[in-house]
């Protein structure tokens, strides 16, 4: 409802009629943060609120009446000051916030060197080398690193590649096989593989395009570590995610996997479980996937939404924009459906998921609160 402003500043000057008065309170009563009141006018009623609740009385003995209007009159400027200060200011400010959640502007990934030495990769041009001693690290035109080692040894050297939130990476191995690292993640491997096995650590999430080699006519074995699981490689696409449970996806090719510790030597596995493409491996068990590349969403740049759970994609909202998210337990199951792009900020994103989903958000102290309407 629309308010003539001539009717408020009668109403906040103490000359309005009793009808205009009942139309002001009726509209203050529906009040909401869609119609929200400039702030001259929220002021102009805090003022003149003493003078509708404190009326002239005279002093004849105990002023019960006085301090009832006083107490009257405080309350209502509390009342007024929490709509103004909570209403208004915080919807303002929850827009503030969220516009601060823009698509990351891509946080560097790094590389660490055997030696402890960081260098950021976005601050390789692509075409740059990168001199690390005994090797090369060169950027090609895809962004993907590569090595070039100009002096073999029999010396094991070991690099680390670490993403953070709003940033992934990729990188060519030594043997020709290619990686690509998800937000928050880490791979460590040798810069130039053994002559009999292949081997390397991960944690977080990765995508593999592993290259099939043969050594005398016997397949070089290739093996993804994680702290927990132990992905056997026999030439092939997937991807795996190690960053809660083993969720291991197939694309192409034939992966088997064991579980057991990290520091357990791979030859002391049992690797019981063996997956065909379109077969997915998560909390223990092997399914079918309608859709295999689903699994595949963000290293295509996008949200997956089909099929997910809120409770699911709040987790990689969480990892890409850098902030905790907490869903209530009343639509945590909830299944969305469709996709979004990566590159849109916080609120649109927040928008599209919760015209599926009824909800509401707030953004606190670094924390996304998703909760069910009342």
């Amino acid at each position: 409802m629309n308010l003539d402003k001539n009717i408020l500043e009668k109403y906040n000057q103490g000359n309005a009629n009793e009808q205009e008065r009942a139309l002001v309170e009726s509209w203050f009563d529906q009040f909401s943060i869609n119609e929200p009141l400039q702030d001259e006018e929220i002021l102009g009623m805090l003022n003149s609120l003493d003078g509708k609740v404190l009326p002239v009385v005279e002093n004849t003995g105990t002023p019960w009446l006085r301090i009832f209007a006083i107490a009257a009159s405080l309350l209502c400027v509390c009342a007024l000051s929490y709509y103004w200060f909570v209403f208004k200011d915080s919807s303002a400010n929850q827009e503030e916030v969220l516009a601060q959640y823009e698509s990351p502007k891509t946080a560097s990934p790094i590389i660490v060197l055997e030696d402890n030495k960081e260098f950021n990769i976005d601050s390789l041009v692509k075409g740059d080398t990168l001199n690390a001693g005994n090797y090369l690290i060169t950027k090609l035109p895809n962004g993907e690193l590569k090595y070039i080692i100009e002096d073999e040894t029999t010396e094991v050297i070991y690099n680390t590649v670490r993403t953070k939130s709003g940033s992934t990476a990729s990188l060519q191995l030594s043997d020709g096989s290619h990686v690509w690292l998800n937000v928050n993640s880490e791979i460590k491997y040798p810069i130039h593989f053994s002559s009999n096995k292949r081997e390397i650590h991960l944690k977080g999430e990765g995508y593999f395009d592993i290259e099939h080699q043969e050594k005398s006519g016997v397949r070089i074995p290739f093996y993804v570590r994680g702290e927990e699981y132990t992905i056997a490689v026999l030439g092939t696409k997937f991807n795996a995610d190690f960053s809660k449970n083993n969720v291991t996806a197939l694309i192409a090719g034939k992966v088997a996997i064991a579980k057991g510790q990290l520091n357990t030597q791979v030859e002391h596995l049992s690797f019981d479980v063996n997956l065909s493409p379109n077969q997915v491996y998560n909390a223990g068990r092997v399914s079918f996937a309608e859709d295999i590349y689903q699994y595949l969403d963000w290293k295509e740049g996008y949200f997956s939404l089909t099929n997910r759970t809120l409770e699911t994609v709040a987790e990689k909202i969480s990892d890409w924009y850098g902030l905790d998210v907490v869903v209530d337990e009343s639509i945590k199951r909830n299944v969305l459906l469709g996709r979004i792009n990566r590159r849109k900020t916080l609120k649109e994103v927040l928008s599209v998921i919760s015209a599926a989903i009824p909800l509401k958000y707030k953004i606190e102290d670094n924390v996304l609160y998703l909760k069910e309407p009342k």
